[in-house]
This record gives structure tokens, sequence and C-alpha cells, in this order.
């Protein structure tokens, strides 16, 4: 019972960790490391095309604790020509990639690591600039050796060939803008196993304690001494005079012997 008890509060203690650690949102595979964002961004009725994904870029720029690349001091650029002159005044750096649709890119977010872009919009689909875009940043990607990962919202249709396009480079095509009344199901299951096991830890501690309180508190049984068996008066005294008889038949014995001795000695 005691040891069904330990086992019940290690895993009451390792589930309540992992559900902590979920809840914390910081364990996806994803350059952020964010299962969702940060914040929800402005959507199609609150604000103007353009404030829409700025809105959705400033968040990213906070999860992923970078500079926007859109910023002018910060400006990288996928160039088809890496000394066209009119990108010299728009781009501090030019990345070659030849056949680009365009004749520069410019991602969202350009790491050593990876590039990142993010789509705050209800469609992505397989037409429109869009896709031109996506696969001009996914050749630049496979070219430069780092994975292309395109952030959306939790509820954006995407089609099917940008996952194809964008995973081929090793990133990912991350449903990550929450929208309101959006309830990630990893929280909810989180939520849920949290309590449970919370519940069940202060049941096996209260077990245990109780445990402790009655090996601690429990009082020793005392022992009754033993009654000694009154000494038995008439075996004592046979027992005493069994002594004397044989201490005087001994001295007889040797007496007699002693004279016995000395007859002889006066013969010769």
């Amino acid at each position: 019972m005691k040891r069904l008890r330990r086992i019940v509060l290690a895993l009451a203690m390792f589930m309540l960790v992992v559900s902590i650690i979920l809840l914390m949102n910081i364990t996806a595979p994803n350059p952020t490391h964010r299962r969702y964002s940060s914040e929800t961004p402005l959507t199609t009725r609150q604000g103007d095309g353009q404030a829409i994904g700025n809105d959705a870029e400033r968040i990213i720029a906070y999860d992923l604790r970078l500079t926007n690349n859109n910023d002018s001091a910060e400006r990288q650029c996928l160039c088809k020509d890496a000394v066209i002159s009119s990108n010299r005044k728009s781009c501090n750096v030019c990345f070659p990639i030849p056949d680009l649709q365009s004749d520069y890119r410019v991602p969202d977010f350009i790491a050593p690591g990876f590039i990142a872009e993010s789509k705050n919009a209800r469609n992505l689909l397989y037409t429109g600039r869009e896709f031109d875009q996506i696969s001009d940043y996914a050749r630049a990607a496979k070219l430069l050796n780092r994975p292309l990962w395109v952030y959306v919202r939790v509820n954006t249709n995407v089609d099917a060939d940008f996952y194809q396009i964008v995973e081929s480079t090793g990133g990912a095509v991350v449903p990550y803008f929450t929208v309101p009344g959006y309830v990630d199901s990893v929280d909810d299951t989180a939520w849920k196993s949290g309590a449970a096991s919370g519940l069940l830890l202060v049941g096996a501690v209260w077990l245990e304690w109780r445990s402790f309180r009655k090996r601690s508190f429990k009082l020793p049984v005392p022992r009754m001494p033993q009654p000694r068996q009154p000494a038995d008066p008439v075996n004592g005294l046979a027992r005493k005079i069994t002594h004397v008889e044989d201490f005087a038949a001994n001295a007889k014995d040797r007496l007699r012997t002693k004279l016995d001795e000395e007859d002889e000695w006066n013969d010769l």
C-alpha cells in the first residue's frame, strides 16, 4: 500500500509539471516555440489591409524577438541581381537569388537560421501574388539553406500547394494568429489534466501524511513482567539434605583412605 501511494504521488507530480509546461506555450517546433500568438492581431473587420498586415508583423517580431525586416535600417532583400541600381536605395543587403519572379523580395524576417513571413488573411490560395511571393521565398530558402516558416491565422483557408512548397524547405505553414473566441485544444487538455493531477496530488499527500502520523504517534504496547515461580520448600530441603549427605560420604572416604595409608607405613 505504501509503495502504491508513492507511485500515485510521483505520477500526479509528473502530470502536473507537464500540464504547467504545456500551458506556458513554449514547446512548439517553430522559431517562436509557441503554438499560437502572444496576441490576437487585427482582423478584416477592425482595420484596412495595411494595418492588418502590420499588426501581425508586430506580433511576430515580438514573439521571435527579432526586428522586422521591413524596417529600412534592417532591410535585407532577396534580389534577382545583387547590383540592381534600383535596389541600392531600398536594400542594405541583397542575397542573389536567380530566377526570382520579381526583381527583389523583402520577407518579413530573415534570420541566420530561417526566413519567416506572416499572412494575416482569411485565405491563402494558389492563385494571386501570394503564391508567387511564397514560391520565391521557398526558392531563396533552399539556396540559403534556411527553412521557410509562414505564419497564418488559426482559421486561415490554406491551399494544399502552399504546404507542399513551404515544407520542401524544411519549414512549415503554421496556424498561429489567434482569432476572437479561439481556444487552443492543447491548453484545454492541459487545464483538465492539471486540475485532475492537482486533486490526485492533494489526495496522495494527505494519505501519506496520515500514514506518517500513524507511524509517529503509535504508542508502544508495554510488556507485562513474567511472574516469578515460588520456590518449592520441600524440593529445596531435599536438595540440601542430599548435598550434606554427599559431603559427609566424601569426608568419610577421605578419612578412611588416610587411615589405610598410615597402617601401611606402620607395617613397614
